[in-house]
């Protein structure tokens, strides 16, 4: 069954059966065509990988489901990766994706494992080996989103058949999600951020090893999309990541985002509250504020608590307990099977999967691998991040990662009508942050809705999402780097609306527009994957933005200036204030453009410019603004209103 010709080594081991019937006609036409070996020695031993061909067909080869990391089992749940440092006297058949981490589907099923820290690398041999210095490869790190909660990179999806066209080395990889990524007691017990950490602990691996697959450990650029792009940012933003990458791309996301970041005091809140559920709180001590009522899937409802009022810096539930007591409550939580831990998420889920992120990224102390110990915009503000080249961008219709579920369902539409001061803010994730919610839905109200939300919410629902989730934080970080860096930085904003879009997970092939994560299928094929079932293929046009994107992309990463053929010159934000707008409806067409939605980011930028950060925990607050007497009634005269109203207490997860 896994014999090949004679002129190839046998591959039958007791791992074989690892081979899908793909692999195996890849690996008997590369052994037809006497194709280069994809046995690699490293300093673990053998690795044996297997073949694919490029969209243009190129010789690829795969290495699929590669240890970076111990396994985070037992006592190594909720503490800092542990390196890989084990070695294997048999050849390791890298020909399978590993299991994802532990994640909740929609549905409440739970899929993968704990025993998830793997990667995969992707090598277009024939460019190593037919240069005749056999020189190293760039390396692109490619880190996926999901909301911290969910997400893979299964290489059937998040396949390399694009950038394999190139001359770059492609890696992915898997890391600890929700609570198995983001659990803290907020101090030293367990400080947290361990997904943060397990990519780092990849990057390790990568300086130090990816010379064995032909790339070169000083020339790698991390990528990410969503709350991979978060991640990616706050990698950047410590000097703890000195050396393991030189370059970085942000596409939809970011660590300034209000939904992605979260105080000590949060994340303690929340995952006491946890182990409250999981009866691991020392003598059952459990507050009675907490909730317990348990939603049974992503889209349940439950009557949200109230969240007019924003939250205090503690409660006496949290600060009554020792140092020794949270020791104990960990190693109860160590100790729950990995399904019950998941589920627990479920009761976190207010209204259809919302709030999003409770377990994220954290502030922690300050220990020898801690990522985050002040506020990214403090991070920014003192120059204290890694002045390196990056890439970030937004995509035209980013909120229809959350409109769409009102877009395409009357019945939640009216939900939100009828609840509009609690579900509002629990969609643009500002739950607990500001204290006149009726002042701020109304300043909202009048600047996206015409002061009609009843008449007008599908109308701009979509933009309102996109500008408080992820457009207006990704847009001030852009102007906070370029203010203080050196390192050229380039924005893009994608409006291009192919063949395929993310919208089509709702049942229709109806397309709403460029929705969020829609450029990612112009650099891996993963809605072509998705959708297979559709019928549909690339035009003409898709394969020209594949080209356009690929080579800029790739050329970012090789030199730090992303360039394409008879594509107009990106310009440096940092030095023009220009753009490149990717695409322009059905159309391909790649423009540089100024003066980026200056309405929409002004109202967004006049609440933020006036944010305090408290260092205790950024507890922040809002400087009181005079009403102009004689204010005009435009878009942009709300946000005096909404500055008057909103008396201080806006706070930051």
């Amino acid at each position: 069954m896994c014999a090949v010709q004679s002129s190839r080594e046998k591959l039958c081991s007791r791992s074989c059966w690892h081979l899908s019937h793909a692999a195996i006609l890849l690996l008997l036409t590369a052994a037809a065509a006497n194709a280069y070996s994809t046995r690699i020695w490293t300093k673990f031993g053998q690795v044996q990988g297997l073949w694919s061909r490029s969209s243009s067909g190129r010789l690829a080869a795969h290495y699929l489901g590669i240890p970076y990391a111990e396994p985070p089992l037992g006592e190594l749940r909720f503490r800092s990766p542990q390196p890989w440092n084990h070695t294997w006297n048999d050849t390791y058949y890298a020909l399978k994706d590993a299991t994802p981490c532990t994640q909740m589907k929609d549905n409440g099923d739970v899929v993968g494992s704990e025993d998830c820290l793997y990667l995969n690398i992707f090598v277009p041999m024939q460019a190593w080996e037919d240069s005749e210095a056999k020189r190293k490869l760039p390396v692109m790190v490619y880190i996926h989103g999901g909301k911290f909660t969910k997400g893979n990179v299964n290489s059937h999806e998040y396949a390399p058949d694009y950038l394999m066209d190139h001359d770059v080395i492609l890696v992915t990889l898997t890391y600890r999600l929700n609570i198995f990524g983001f659990f803290s007691t907020g101090n030293k017990v367990s400080p947290g951020n361990y997904a943060l950490k397990d990519v780092v602990m990849a990057l390790r691996w990568i300086h130090e090893n990816i010379e064995s697959f032909h790339g070169d450990p000083n020339s790698v650029t991390l990528w990410g999309h969503s709350s991979g792009a978060a991640v990616a940012h706050a990698l950047a933003l410590t000097k703890k990541t000195e050396g393991l990458f030189n370059r970085y791309i942000m596409q939809s996301g970011n660590m300034l985002s209000i939904s992605l970041f979260n105080s000590k005091h949060k994340i303690r809140r929340a995952s006491l509250k946890a182990a409250s559920l999981l009866n691991c709180l020392p003598q059952m001590e459990e507050s009675t504020e907490l909730v317990t009522d348990s939603a049974t899937n992503e889209n349940s409802t439950r009557q949200p608590e109230k969240v007019t009022e924003p939250e205090s810096h503690g409660t006496d539930e949290e600060d009554n307990y020792s140092e020794e007591e949270d020791e104990e409550i960990t190693r109860c939580m160590r100790s729950v099977d990995a399904e019950t831990l998941v589920k627990v998420l479920q009761d976190f889920n207010v209204w259809r999967g919302n709030p999003c992120c409770t377990f994220g990224p954290a502030m922690e102390d300050d220990s020898d691998d801690a990522i985050l110990t002040m506020h990214p915009r403090e991070i920014i503000k003192n120059y204290m991040f890694r002045d390196l080249p990056c890439m970030i961008g937004v995509v035209e219709g980013d909120g229809l990662v959350k409109s769409m579920d009102i877009l395409a369902h009357p019945e939640v539409r009216d939900a939100l009508l009828n609840n509009l001061e609690d579900y509002l803010l629990l969609l643009l994730e500002y739950q607990g942050r500001i204290t006149n919610t009726t002042a701020f839905i109304s300043a909202i109200t009048d600047f996206y809705f015409d002061g009609n939300i009843t008449e007008n919410l599908l109308r701009n629902i979509t933009e309102l999402e996109g500008d408080a989730l992820i457009i207006s934080s990704l847009y001030q970080t852009l102007k906070y780097h370029s203010e203080f860096m050196k390192s050229n930085i380039y924005f893009y904003s994608f409006s291009y609306r192919g063949t395929f879009s993310h919208t089509f997970k709702y049942g229709t092939l109806v397309r709403y527009g460029a929705a969020h994560g829609d450029e990612l299928n112009y650099l891996f094929p993963l809605l072509n994957r998705m959708f297979e079932t559709e019928m549909l293929h690339n035009t003409e046009d898709d394969i020209l933005m594949i080209n356009i994107m690929t080579e800029m992309w790739t050329s970012f990463a090789k030199k730090g200036v992303p360039e394409a053929w008879k594509v107009p010159a990106w310009p440096d934000y940092k030095i023009s204030h220009e753009y490149l707008q990717l695409g322009d409806g059905k159309s391909p067409d790649i423009i540089v453009q100024s003066d980026f939605l200056p309405e929409r980011m002004a109202f967004w930028e006049e609440i933020t410019e006036k944010l305090i950060i408290d260092d205790t925990d950024f507890v922040t607050e809002l400087s009181i603004k005079k009403a102009e007497p004689n204010a005009s009634t435009s878009r942009n005269s709300n946000i005096s209103i909404l500055c008057l109203l909103i008396i201080h207490g806006v706070y930051f997860l």
